[in-house]
């Protein structure tokens, strides 16, 4: 019997987050495995994801997963240690509504200088979320992920480089009709 709908009104209570315009409330880079550090400025650039982030040294990498954004809403809300929501392992963490509903595939983000464009690649929890945040955790944003909510956050393409800096504007840029 799935009882995943439980997941549900945690969702519903968490606050709501802005369809258009977000903002950028922690910028995190991996430099090894298991690793994080917060920056106050996150350089990115095409093919190469985040300067100082081991992405690009990953073996199994794809150009699909050069970012990786999580709403800071759900970060805090799993977070352990309510202080260190980076832990994620996400480079944003953003106060914008990631759903599939408002950022289909293609989706881009204008972030300073930067463009950023939702991938294909579906953003799932790994081991490592599940070690950090508990199965509950895991639970909620797999739950929110086969909503179509992208409780895990969702994966960037950089298409054009810049400088993202914490508290930075986000701008959805949406295609014509």
């Amino acid at each position: 019997m799935d009882l995943s709908f439980r997941h549900d009104l945690w969702w519903a209570l968490l606050p709501r987050s802005p369809r258009d315009g977000g903002r950028v409330e922690l910028c995190v880079v991996r430099p090894a495995p298991g690793e994080r550090r917060l920056v106050d400025v996150l350089e990115v650039a095409p093919g190469c994801g985040a300067a100082g982030d081991h992405w690009h040294a990953d073996a199994d990498r794809s150009l699909g997963a050069e970012l990786a954004l999580i709403n800071a809403h759900v970060a805090r809300a799993v977070a352990r240690d309510r202080d260190h929501p980076g832990h994620t392992g996400d480079n944003l963490h953003v106060d914008l509504d990631l759903s599939e509903a408002n950022l289909p595939v293609g989706s881009q983000l204008a972030i300073g200088a930067a463009l950023l464009e939702v991938s294909a690649d579906v953003h799932r929890p790994c081991a490592s979320f599940h070690a950090r945040f508990g199965r509950l955790g895991a639970q909620r944003v797999a739950r929110a992920n086969r909503r179509g909510l992208r409780g895990r956050g969702l994966l960037c393409h950089v298409r054009r480089a810049g400088a993202i800096h914490l508290g930075a504007p986000i701008q959805v840029v949406r295609r014509g009709p």
